[in-house]
């Protein structure tokens, strides 16, 4: 049987069941581009694991793995690789938090692990782990982590529950969002009982900005043009905008964008690079709405009301793409498709 052939669905005690194997080795990693529910569920899944004596190693693909603004949830001399393990083919690789294998690694170099277990809460995903634990209807995919935990009998500690609480946060949108249900509000309990401080961790997630990215959230408004009949609003940064404010964190400048009144989705696009690529994200406010079909159709995805992409589009037929596929769904159209 092949490996794709075998792959399956699986329970949270059935995954707990293989992380507690006595002598299991393990590879914890994420998506590209990591957010906070990616790098907490990370950290707190590794913190757990090796707690319990096992084996772990956090490898993550990117050059700079953690945000800034995350970086205070990484314990001093905790390392994150940026290569796969040599020993890769006698370890289990866990991906949380990511959606497809295409935003895993650039190469499929996880294939080389002995077992890929995919524990996420995308209703997306592909299902590419050997085992998938999947529940779209989580709020996060440190929810999920968090009853991983508990299936393996394994304490909630402080060190454990702070980034999963990061995650939570942070994917809920401050429990603003949708996704959030009575079980979100469970999980939060748990962990501020294990001893989260909400008032640091918000003062930390939220209070303490960068100026670079004040000053650019300050420019994208600034620049910002309506889309689908001025139901949504879209912005674009070039590096010539970084170069200027010095710094390059656009970290929750789409978020703005959507808060705007009026404003039923939003779109940014950020300049990835001096190869023409772009970084696109879009956020939606309206249920009708779900941008992941949108990011999907460019090779990304993403949650109903918060996905993204990357592509080389030019920036203006880009939003004039967006504004198509926006108004569609705005107006109950569906999709206008990948060329309009």
């Amino acid at each position: 049987m092949s490996r794709v052939a075998a792959r399956r669905d699986a329970s949270r005690a059935e995954v707990a069941e293989v992380l507690a194997r006595p002598g299991e080795r393990l590879v914890v990693t994420a998506h590209h581009n990591p957010d906070g529910d990616a790098i907490g569920s990370m950290l707190g899944l590794a913190r757990a694991l090796r707690a319990a004596g096992q084996d772990v190693v956090l490898a993550h693909p990117d050059p700079e793995p953690v945000p800034s603004d995350l970086a205070f949830l990484v314990a001093p001399g905790e390392p994150i690789s940026q290569a796969l393990p040599d020993d890769l083919s006698e370890r289990v690789l866990v991906a949380v938090d990511c959606a497809s294998e295409r935003r895993l690694w650039h190469e499929p170099a996880h294939e080389g692990a002995r077992l890929v277990v995919n524990v996420d809460h995308h209703h997306d995903n592909t299902r590419f782990g050997d085992l998938n634990l999947v529940e779209p209807l989580a709020s996060s995919t440190a929810e999920v982590v968090v009853g991983v935990i508990a299936a393996a009998g394994w304490p909630l500690t402080v060190a454990v529950a702070e980034p999963l609480y990061a995650g939570l946060v942070t994917d809920t949108g401050r429990f603003g969002y949708a996704n959030t249900r009575p079980e979100a509000h469970r999980v939060a309990a748990a962990l501020i009982e294990a001893g989260v401080d909400p008032a640091e961790m918000a003062r930390r997630l939220y209070e303490e900005q960068p100026l670079d990215r004040l000053l650019l959230t300050g420019r994208a408004l600034e620049r910002a043009r309506p889309l689908a009949g001025g139901r949504a609003l879209a912005a674009v940064l070039t590096r010539e905008d970084f170069a200027a404010v010095g710094g390059d964190d656009t970290e929750g400048i789409v978020e703005v964008m959507r808060g705007v009144r009026g404003v039923r989705a939003a779109a940014f696009v950020r300049e990835a690079g001096p190869d023409g690529a772009w970084r696109v994200s879009l956020r939606a406010a309206d249920p009708a709405v779900d941008v992941s079909e949108i990011a999907r159709l460019e090779g990304g995805g993403g949650h109903r009301a918060a996905a993204g992409f990357s592509t080389r589009r030019d920036p203006d037929e880009l939003l004039e793409w967006i504004g198509r596929e926006l108004a569609a769904r705005l107006d109950g159209d569906g999709a206008a498709g990948r060329d309009g």
